[in-house]
């Protein structure tokens, strides 16, 4: 499901804004001069999905209109009583039939607005409610931690840390259990099986096991190499199903070693100044200079680990079919780094097949894809 339109009606009680989103990319880009609200329009989406109602308390608007491509509408309306006095509706439509309305009269309604409990008809709003929508924010270098809450940290430094707990899950929980189950069924498998194996296939097949193999080598995933047989015609059978075990458990690592090359071959291209970066199972990823001394990571620069963090945030805390909306890319990023934003951003929609809105000020963002981006300014006129 997709975000297809968004109409706002009298923001700050006064812009009005009708903005297509839907595109052959699924990127579009809003940009606008300062006050226009294109910050605003991202913090709109991202908390009406994320169920922050209290939000829309203090936003001066009239209208929001939101309709999907499944004909889907999510209409919120607000009216001003007197100075102390709102009231806020949540509508949800079925194409023209409308089909649940909560209406909040007072602060309390509005802060115990809860959709599983006061909508009565969830299967009519179900589209709403499984919705993903993740906000990349503007100060994207400081994050609060789980741990300690109120407590600041570096925010490099926790994706490295994520990005070391995703390799050992797939590492110890995934492809460990995988190859248990596989080692004690393997005897009743292969007196069970009938499929049949031509030398072809099995050069073929054992040829994709060794570039994966080698990738996790190099990424530092597994200290062992693949050890390829030669084709037997009398022992055809014990190759075919060593060749499909062998698959399924090198196969946990399918996903995630697509992120890490996206991941790392943008990084590297990028050409950080006299130094690279490395994925390690014990650090998740490390940088090291061309001398070969590794870096701490917040030797970074400030640009250097915006470009890290915004990367990590779309590669590897995205999910499928998700809206992902990005506040400001450009922060802290070299002319040649924002040029290179769109290629690299389309790259990942289509790894991860997601939706994008960005919120801009930079020309070399656009890159002159002037046919995805939506002009605040010249919308009010």
């Amino acid at each position: 499901m997709k975000i297809v339109n968004i109409k706002i009606t009298k923001l700050f009680d006064i812009l009005d804004y009708d903005i297509p989103l839907e595109n052959e990319e699924n990127l579009k880009i809003i940009t606008g001069p300062n006050g226009f609200g294109k910050t605003m329009i991202l913090n709109i989406i991202y908390n009406l999905f994320s169920q922050r109602f209290s939000f829309f308390q203090k936003l001066v608007f009239k209208e929001i209109v939101l309709d999907f491509d499944n004909n889907v509408s999510v209409k919120v309306n607000k009216k001003i009583k007197d100075k102390d006095k709102f009231e806020i509706s949540f509508r949800f439509f079925d194409g023209n039939k409308k089909e649940e309305e909560f209406v909040c009269n007072d602060e309390s309604d509005i802060i115990s607005f809860d959709v599983e409990k006061n909508i009565k008809n969830l299967e009519s709003i179900n589209s709403y409610q499984t919705f993903k929508v993740h906000l990349i924010k503007e100060q994207r270098l400081f994050k609060e931690t789980e741990e300690k809450n109120g407590y600041m940290t570096d925010t490099i430094q926790e994706y490295a840390k994520e990005l070391k707990q995703e390799i050992f899950s797939k590492l110890l929980e995934k492809s460990f259990h995988i190859s248990q189950d596989l080692d004690g069924s393997f005897p009743k498998r292969l007196l069970s099986e009938t499929g049949k194996l031509t030398a072809e296939e099995f050069n073929h097949r054992f040829s994709i096991l060794k570039d994966k193999q080698n990738k996790l080598k190099e990424y530092g995933l597994s200290e062992s190499e693949q050890e390829v047989p030669d084709f037997d015609e009398e022992n055809a059978k014990v190759l075919l199903v060593y060749l499909k075990d062998t698959e399924k458990k090198i196969g946990a690592f399918d996903k995630l070693l697509t992120k890490l090359e996206l991941f790392i071959n943008i990084l590297n291209d990028r050409r950080f100044t006299f130094k690279s970066i490395k994925i390690h199972k014990e650090k998740g990823f490390t940088f090291w200079t061309d001398q070969g001394k590794e870096l701490s990571l917040t030797d970074l620069s400030s640009g250097e680990q915006h470009e890290v963090v915004l990367l990590y945030e779309l590669i590897f805390k995205t999910e499928e079919n998700t809206l992902v909306l990005i506040d400001e890319p450009e922060i802290s990023l070299h002319i040649t780094w924002q040029k290179e934003f769109l290629n690299d951003i389309l790259r990942i929609i289509d790894l991860q097949k997601m939706q994008v809105i960005v919120a801009t000020h930079s020309p070399q963002i656009i890159n002159g894809r002037w046919d995805l981006v939506y002009n605040l300014e010249k919308a009010k006129n």
